[in-house]
């Protein structure tokens, strides 16, 4: 009888364990971090909520707005390594990757060429839309720009490293800037308007960048992408009406 009671209560135990672990993961992934930008002035607030895919892992990444024709407006966010130039792993010295200026053309040529073909109209800061790489799931609180009732929002995406069987180490020798990437940065958009009775604007991929950053084109065929695909599991436009 006490074996039986001992059993009984040990099993309850683990499934009380069980439970408090489970909850505790459960909240663990549901922790969503928040990021606060300013690069409209009057702008009209929005949010932009993107979850982590299972390939989440510290990505970089740019996020800005376009016309419905594709023209360049301005930066919502970008990762502060791709906007400052200074990377985690950015100089090599004996033997370690250290925290170094870098220029990584192949990590977001789209962003890259847009802004850097717009820079002399810009007024932007940096510091109004640059910020650290949130280690999961976001929230971005920021401003849309006010005298726009259609836009596009888009998002370039991009993992170091990040190889497949198709875009592996060797697939362009001596391409340095490539040796790095793998999987090209991908490309996504969101199609928001302000007149519209839906609140929320779904992000959809619509291609990929130049593998080694050479231009900014945006390549629509992503059939031999796999993991660089689960980096975003989804994410959407919120106007805060």
């Amino acid at each position: 009888m006490k074996v039986v009671i001992l059993f009984i209560s040990t099993l309850v135990g683990f499934m009380v364990w069980q439970s408090c672990n489970t909850t505790s993961q459960t909240q663990t992934q549901a922790v969503v971090q928040e990021l606060t930008t300013s690069p409209f002035s009057n702008g009209v607030p929005a949010q932009i909520m993107v979850v982590g895919g299972q390939e989440y892992k510290y990505p970089i990444m740019a996020i800005w707005v376009e016309d419905v024709k594709g023209n360049f407006i301005g930066t919502l966010y970008a990762s502060q390594s791709i906007s400052t130039g200074i990377f985690r792993y950015g100089v090599y010295d004996k033997g370690k990757w250290l925290q170094g200026e870098r220029n990584r053309p192949a990590a977001l040529p789209r962003w890259k060429n847009l802004t850097s073909a717009n820079a002399s109209k810009s007024t932007q800061n940096i510091d109004a839309f640059s910020g650290a790489t949130p280690s999961g799931s976001f929230t971005l609180k920021t401003m849309l720009p006010p005298d726009m009732s259609e836009l596009k929002v888009v998002m370039e995406v991009n993992k170091p490293w990040d190889f497949n069987n198709y875009w592996h180490n060797n697939r362009f020798p001596g391409d340095e800037e490539y040796a790095t990437s793998g999987q090209p940065a991908l490309i996504y958009e969101a199609l928001v308007s302000r007149n519209s009775t839906e609140n929320r604007f779904y992000f959809k991929p619509v291609g990929h960048s130049h593998p080694s950053g050479a231009n900014g084109e945006v390549n629509p065929d992503i059939t031999t992408f796999t993991s660089a695909l689960r980096i975003i599991d989804k994410a959407w436009v919120e106007i805060v009406r």
